[in-house]
């Protein structure tokens, strides 16, 4: 197994909430991924990998889509989350999916038809180096697709919570600056494209999607405890007795009232797809 990275740690430390988590949060992700993973356009009998699988999801779905006689391999940096996503395979008895610890930032994943990913190349420690090495690991004419956030302004399902949640939580709100990981360092789509691009990607293609995380009165407070759980307050959740807990969950809902309308809660969610392809 390789060294721990800071960002092996970090979804180490996570790891537990997002596979309790998993499934609830699924329905949520899926109005981005599912577009995504159409226009990769997984095949019978193609090997793909699936970049930051988190706890499984979606290797197990790009598994389904390429059986009888393709593979999904899931790619993680967390060896917490890789257990986890075995664990879950094996549970729901898929005999093509496989799971790896790995980061694409320290070489080539392998050789593939296509690479996807969800929400997992917004964390790269190098950039660069990362997309270079996907590249790579894309054989002649494949594809890579992957989902990653807009702007910070364009998700308030994002922000809102975390506004709120902070202070009864006692957390510290600090974003990561220019440069560093985060869930916007691929927010700009210029940028994203020439970074691509510069890496040895070709056809580069970003649609905006937007969505809404969305809840309704039974259910309010047990999805935005599950946010925070998962979220940029998950350390700070978990650190948290059950009365900061509650304190933290009666803020965010009354910072969304703004997002209610007759049905619920609508929090309005902007994600970009991004496609390219690797030269014949």
């Amino acid at each position: 197994m390789d060294e721990p990275t800071d960002q092996s740690t970090f979804w180490d430390e996570r790891a537990d909430a997002w596979d309790r988590n998993a499934e609830a949060m699924e329905a949520f992700a899926r109005q981005f991924g599912d577009p995504a993973m159409d226009l990769l356009g997984p095949a019978s009998g193609q090997h793909l990998a699936d970049v930051g699988c988190g706890p499984g999801l979606t290797t197990i779905e790009l598994a389904r889509r390429v059986a009888p006689t393709g593979t999904a391999t899931g790619v993680d940096v967390s060896p917490r989350m890789i257990d986890m996503a075995r664990a879950r395979s094996s549970a729901m008895d898929v005999g093509n999916a496989s799971f790896v610890i790995g980061d694409p930032g320290a070489g080539p994943i392998g050789s593939f038809d296509g690479i996807h990913s969800r929400f997992g190349v917004m964390f790269f420690d190098d950039p660069p180096a990362a997309f270079r090495n996907l590249a790579q690991s894309i054989r002649p004419g494949g594809r890579f697709v992957a989902v990653v956030w807009a702007g910070l302004d364009e998700n308030p399902w994002m922000f809102v919570p975390t506004l709120f949640g902070a202070g009864p939580l006692d957390a510290d709100l600090a974003l990561p600056g220019p440069g560093e990981p985060g869930p916007f360092s691929l927010a700009d789509p210029g940028e994203t494209a020439a970074l691509l691009e510069s890496c040895g990607f070709r056809d580069v293609d970003i649609a905006r999607h937007e969505h809404a995380w969305a809840f309704d009165a039974a259910g309010a407070r047990t999805s935005i405890s599950q946010l925070l759980s998962v979220g940029a307050l998950g350390e700070a959740w978990a650190a948290a007795d059950a009365g900061a807990r509650a304190a933290a969950v009666e803020a965010v809902l009354g910072g969304c009232d703004d997002h209610r309308d007759d049905s619920g809660w609508r929090l309005p969610a902007t994600a970009l797809v991004v496609s390219a392809s690797v030269p014949s």
